[in-house]
């Protein structure tokens, strides 16, 4: 009998064990970075590295729910070794296009369609991006609590059907005090022929009362090779003098291995030298790795650029 018991025991846990999934994902890059707005003693060209590692689990119940969760590992160079810690986690739970996480969760503004897709280089940048600050999965342990408190909780609910995403977020900087102001944020996209349509807003943004941002953004792609689209930010925080409207036009052709990508962007934010940045990036696809070229001018007409390598896993 107890050898029976013992092989049934054994039997339910390899069971277990087979229906879960532990992976692991991110990339590498390393490269030169150069900025010629140093001064004084300070390097025009540097080297820039980055490792980053997700570690995904999930299991699927016999009902069809997947529940799971990730921790993030990431060390980049000029990092102080001694502060480096995981990031916080998230744990989910998924079903029938609906998705729920919780804890270090994304938000659904940082989550919204074509927001990035002005990026360019080895270290995927631009002087497109969004304008403001708002939360967001936090790579890194200690700047977790940086941006709000040790208490800090997220709330992200997703549902997606076809082409169509559609997200809202909370997060509480501090959930142990009811007088704080959780962030709030909604977002959408959906893709429908060559067109893809995205749009977020988000309330309180960062945890801040009089903070805002709205993002709007159309991508058209002429063909398999290439897409053009648009991107405006509207960010506000009322006395810091951030107020910021921006508007950026990218696109991207690949022919072969190599990819050509460019940005223009206006910013009318007061205070800059110039309203205008722009950007110009070349990629060849080594097959599981890119070297990657980007130059920039930003809105302190300083010359931005970068050579160097990533890869994804």
């Amino acid at each position: 009998m107890k050898k029976i018991l013992l092989a049934s025991t054994v039997l339910a846990m390899t069971s277990t064990l087979a229906a879960a999934e532990i992976t692991f994902s991110g990339y590498g890059r390393f490269g030169l970075d150069y900025d010629d707005s140093a001064t004084g003693t300070e390097s025009e060209t540097t080297i820039s590295t980055r490792m980053r590692v997700n570690i995904n689990a999930s299991i699927e119940t016999d009902a069809g729910i997947e529940f799971g969760g990730r921790i993030r590992l990431q060390y980049s160079d000029g990092q102080n070794t001694d502060d480096i810690t995981p990031s916080a986690s998230y744990v989910y739970a998924e079903a029938s296009g609906f998705r729920i996480e919780v804890g270090n969760a994304n938000t659904a503004y940082d989550s919204a369609a074509l927001m990035y897709n002005s990026e360019i280089g080895f270290t995927d940048r631009s002087f497109g991006d969004p304008n403001g600050d708002y939360f967001s999965f936090t790579s890194v342990g200690d700047d977790y609590a940086d941006d709000a408190t040790d208490d800090r909780m997220g709330i992200l609910v997703s549902y997606s059907v076809g082409d169509l995403n559609v997200r809202l977020s909370q997060v509480d900087p501090d959930q142990t005090d009811t007088s704080d102001d959780p962030e709030l944020g909604i977002s959408a996209d959906y893709a429908f022929g060559a067109v893809t349509v995205s749009a977020a807003y988000v309330d309180n943004a960062l945890g801040n009362a009089t903070a805002d941002a709205l993002f709007l953004g159309a991508q058209y792609a002429f063909n398999d090779a290439g897409n053009v689209g648009i991107l405006y930010f509207d960010y506000n925080e009322a006395g810091a003098g951030a107020d910021s409207t921006r508007v950026t036009l990218y696109g991207n052709y690949t022919f072969g291995a190599t990819t050509v990508a460019a940005y223009v962007a206006n910013d009318d934010q007061l205070g800059l030298t110039t309203d205008t940045a722009y950007g110009l990036g070349v990629s060849y696809d080594l097959g599981g790795a890119r070297a990657a070229f980007d130059i920039h001018q930003n809105y302190s007409e300083d010359t931005i650029a970068g050579l160097g390598v990533r890869f994804d896993f």
